[in-house]
């Protein structure tokens, strides 16, 4: 009898559907034991914290692989997001690591070294604004395949509705102007788009390029119109507050004043995570829709997308509406973050930088902007420490003479790299890693 023939060789995978509550426990203890680490400062010191962080870690991502569907899945359970025993396990594991990150920067640990711990706090920061503004502009370039520069044109506009609605009308009220900056960037989007109904390649990038120029116009006449040549502040008397009906929550303690002022690093990150992780599976969920792979489909062959029954135009302009709402949002944050803008805060330069951020995270991938943000920011940061502690390097009276010029080198030589050996960008690599590893735990857990 062949193998092909034998009962036991065609056993079908035995169907297995964990109950709700064991499919939300490894999330909860996730989001959990962050803020019990945090609230226990006096009690344990940072090494004890470490290790208790890392057997947390390897119990959320073990459960969430034990406990998700296998089988025959539902059409429902297919359409998941995380449906696969690897993709939970990561998407748990990714959700304490960003709820316990800011404990662990927070923390009074004292590397060796003189590395500068505290600094980065802000660099995440700046991380997670710029990762959500290159996953809009990867929607928009990698997968619609519309090229733009019009990028920073909408940074500018997000920062001028912040101004407008968060300071002149409101005070500070950046709740307010980040929807208004998506309806904003939403229907300037649409409008900047309409070159790409007519357009493509090279004659759509210098079309963007002038819209680019054209908002360039337009803020420095807002600017110098209200705020002169000092600039828009958005911080003091015009800092985001969070509202008093949400004191309640864990971890907010007003003033004497009764408000809660978002200031400090801290107290930031807990509002740029959230916005940041919403904005992505946002976008997520949008290249796996119906209107994602039209996006995908125009991108590849609009013609052969057309007779497939797109609407090309419709895909176009949607294309640049979402991605225009993301980023004009991501410009409001980032401008209420930072604290002020001037006029020299939006250069050419910007969109050239998103552009080093999507092509060494990875083209056509929004995970890609993370990694390529990540890249982007903790690369310089790396580099300024190793040439004043590494004795091995600060010696070198060459890398101390032209800092910045070195790291654009750097930046230049591994972009070229990335692009000769790995396409597919950091993203790609991190793809294959997580490939390696969840065969090798699943051959080891038959």
């Amino acid at each position: 009898m062949t193998a092909t023939e034998n009962p036991a060789a065609r056993q079908e995978p035995q169907t297995y559907r964990p109950s709700g509550l064991q499919r939300a426990l490894p999330f909860m203890i996730a989001a959990v034991v962050p803020f019990v680490l945090g609230s226990t400062t006096g009690d344990l010191n940072f090494w004890w914290k470490a290790v208790i962080t890392v057997a947390v870690l390897a119990v959320v991502a073990r459960l969430a692989w034990k406990w998700t569907p296998r089988g025959e899945l539902t059409h429902r359970e297919d359409m998941r997001l995380w449906r696969t025993p690897s993709s939970r396990s990561w998407a748990a594991a990714t959700a304490f690591g960003l709820l316990v990150l800011p404990f662990i920067l927070a923390s009074d640990f004292n590397p060796p070294m003189e590395f500068p711990w505290a600094t980065w706090f802000s660099v995440v920061n700046l991380v997670l604004i710029y990762a959500m503004g290159a996953a809009a502009f990867n929607l928009l370039v990698g997968y619609s395949g519309q090229i733009s520069l019009a990028h920073v044109a909408f940074l500018a506009l997000g920062t001028i509705v912040g101004g407008i609605v968060g300071v002149q009308w409101s005070g500070g009220n950046m709740w307010l102007a980040l929807p208004a900056a998506a309806v904003a960037g939403a229907v300037v989007g649409a409008i900047s788009g309409l070159p790409a109904l007519r357009l493509k390649h090279l004659y759509l990038l210098l079309a963007t390029f002038g819209f680019h120029f054209v908002m360039m116009l337009v803020w420095r006449e807002y600017l110098q119109e209200y705020f002169g040549f000092v600039g828009i502040r958005f911080k003091g008397e015009n800092s985001p507050r969070i509202a008093s009906w949400l004191h309640w929550l864990p971890g907010i303690d007003p003033d004497d004043n009764g408000e809660f002022i978002i200031n400090g690093q801290f107290r930031w990150y807990w509002v740029i995570m959230p916005i940041t992780v919403l904005s992505i599976l946002f976008m997520v969920n949008v290249v796996r829709t119906r209107e994602g792979r039209a996006f995908a489909a125009v991108r590849d062959r609009d013609v052969s997308a057309s007779l497939l029954g797109i609407n090309v135009a419709r895909s176009k302009l949607m294309a640049f509406a979402v991605s225009s709402a993301v980023v004009a949002m991501s410009g409001t944050l980032a401008s209420f973050y930072i604290g002020s803008r001037g006029e020299d805060s939006f250069n050419v330069q910007t969109v050239l930088n998103y552009a080093i951020i999507i092509v060494v995270g990875g083209f056509s991938s929004i995970q890609g902007a993370i990694f390529g943000s990540a890249f982007f920011w903790f690369l310089p940061e790396w580099f300024k420490w190793a040439r004043e502690e590494l004795w091995f390097v600060r010696d070198i009276d060459f890398l101390s003479d032209y800092p910045s010029e070195i790291d654009l080198a750097i930046k230049g030589f591994l972009v070229v790299i990335i692009l000769m050996f790995k396409p597919d960008g950091l993203a790609g690599m991190w793809k294959d890693f997580k490939g390696w590893l969840s065969r090798s735990l699943t051959r080891s857990n038959p």
